[in-house]
């Protein structure tokens, strides 16, 4: 493997983790019903066990896996939760262009959800020419890329528990 440099420690990500799940609690508040937590497959599955820990507010859990082949979208994992007239929060460990987060959300709006929202670890807007924002996030990070704590390089490093960068 090339040289590596850390990028953020268990601690910090744990950290940073704690805040967002209190921001959320703290803007869910007053909900009688539970959260709906859409989680993207495979590189969220760490960020969301570690929220769903920290968070007061009550919560569904449902997943998706949405394959690009070819630049067209293929779900071959879709949500079985109902979510009309819910308040949604797409969980994702890292924003880049936002291509495949842009039309799960176009999609779950199709739903007639009450709300959709987006919540996620790590914001690389410097990759993004699309209209597409999260909601909560833990840090703004330049176009290098992360690995670790469930983000893959080649299917593999996926169960480090810091994060870190490929040095230059």
């Amino acid at each position: 493997m090339k040289q590596t440099v850390m990028f953020l420690k268990e601690e910090d990500i744990q950290k940073l983790v704690k805040g967002l799940a209190r921001e959320i609690d703290h803007n869910y508040k007053n909900q009688k019903e539970p959260v709906i937590l859409i989680c993207p497959l495979r590189g969220s599955v760490f960020f969301l066990s570690d929220l769903v820990r920290e968070l007061k507010t009550p919560v569904l859990i449902d997943f998706i896996s949405i394959e690009s082949l070819k630049g067209n979208f293929i779900i071959s994992k879709d949500i079985n939760l109902p979510l009309k007239n819910r308040n949604v929060l797409i969980v994702k460990e890292v924003i880049n262009a936002g291509r495949k987060l842009l039309f799960l959300k176009e999609r779950i709006e199709v739903a007639g959800p009450k709300s959709v929202k987006i919540v996620t670890l790590i914001d690389k807007p410097s990759q993004r020419d699309l209209d597409i924002q999260p909601d909560y996030f833990g840090i703004a990070a330049d176009d290098r890329y992360i690995f670790g704590y469930g983000l893959d390089h080649e299917e593999k490093y996926r169960q480090l528990r810091d994060m870190y960068l490929f040095a230059q």
